[in-house]
């Protein structure tokens, strides 16, 4: 494996030749969870990347590449593909940034274009604050890099820990962190973490129950909510209401709401979780880890009625 590493180097030194002026591009990125008082603005990045290229003659500045609410765990970012296709293209042939957490804090893909994308492609990279030049490297250099970098990425996990611990405190307190609350809510003028009550969709919800007990199916219920012309949630709230709207009662629209345990009254912590040190991936948590946080609002279905409907929709198919 070695051996095929420094021959794809040699390949790649033979194709590109060494630049002996830079052109050069300034690389910023501050994600929502930074602190800008620190020193990493936006504004600040690029004061210390376009001094640096004043000092030093053999270098022009290009563009400035900034991402601005943009996570450093992944490098699928609109700033930074629109850099590497400058550097595909010959336009830039140095990269500089403030400091290796503004370039990335995946310690692995920083890894990946440190040792291997950027010397095969002669783009020489600056990290000012770490006094890092890659056409300088010493020795200390290969350990100080991955070290960083792996400190980066453990700092991007604690945060990650941090918001959603945050975010299951407020649920406690009797928050509501959904995107839009379930059909039949409505949120607070004054609270708008609260749900309260929509009478009218409220009283479709009743309905939906007692369809339900009477041995309605999920499909047949929504073929009559259909008939009787009730809106669903997406057509009271469709922001063209003059088109023509598919927002129709479906079998799995009435299944999530003979499901929801928000009718009791409760809110649901841990329902998903949204991994952020891996770019926002959202993980589903196992329904039998829910927890179940009690009296948060009022509640439209009565504890009996709720869990007559679940022990029948577990029984047959329906």
């Amino acid at each position: 494996m070695a051996r095929k590493s420094r021959k794809n180097k040699k390949q790649c030194m033979e194709m590109v030749q060494e630049p002996i002026h830079y052109y050069a591009g300034i690389y910023a990125r501050l994600s929502d969870e930074d602190i800008p008082s620190q020193g990493s603005s936006i504004e600040n990045q690029i004061l210390i990347g376009r001094n640096f290229i004043e000092e030093h003659e053999d270098m022009d500045f290009v563009d400035s590449y900034i991402d601005n609410g943009q996570t450093g765990t992944h490098f699928a970012r609109p700033a930074f593909l629109r850099l590497m296709e400058d550097v595909e293209a010959g336009k830039i042939h140095c990269i500089i940034v403030k400091d290796f957490s503004r370039f990335g804090r995946n310690y692995l893909k920083v890894g990946e274009y440190l040792e291997n994308i950027f010397p095969c492609k002669k783009v020489r990279f600056i990290s000012v604050n770490d006094n890092f030049d890659s056409n300088f490297k010493g020795k200390q250099d290969d350990l100080i890099v991955p070290l960083k970098s792996i400190l980066h990425d453990s700092y991007a996990k604690d945060i990650s820990k941090k918001v959603s611990t945050s975010i299951d405190v407020r649920k406690k307190s009797g928050n509501f962190m959904g995107g839009k609350p379930p059909f039949g809510y409505i949120r607070s003028q004054s609270h708008p973490h609260h749900l309260v009550v929509q009478r009218e969709q409220a009283e479709i919800v009743k309905k939906i129950f007692c369809w339900r007990l009477q041995g309605l199916g999920v499909s047949n219920i929504a073929a009559r909510l259909n008939d009787m012309g009730i809106p669903t949630w997406r057509k009271l709230n469709s922001k063209r209401p003059n088109q023509t709207d598919k927002g129709l009662w479906y079998g799995s629209t009435v299944t999530n709401i003979l499901k929801n345990p928000c009718y009791l009254g409760c809110l649901v912590e841990r329902k998903t979780e949204k991994v952020l040190y891996k770019g926002g991936v959202t993980k589903v948590i196992p329904k039998e880890n829910w927890n179940l946080i009690e009296h948060t609002h009022e509640q439209i279905i009565s504890g009996e009625i709720f869990y007559q409907v679940q022990r029948l929709m577990n029984q047959r198919p329906i």
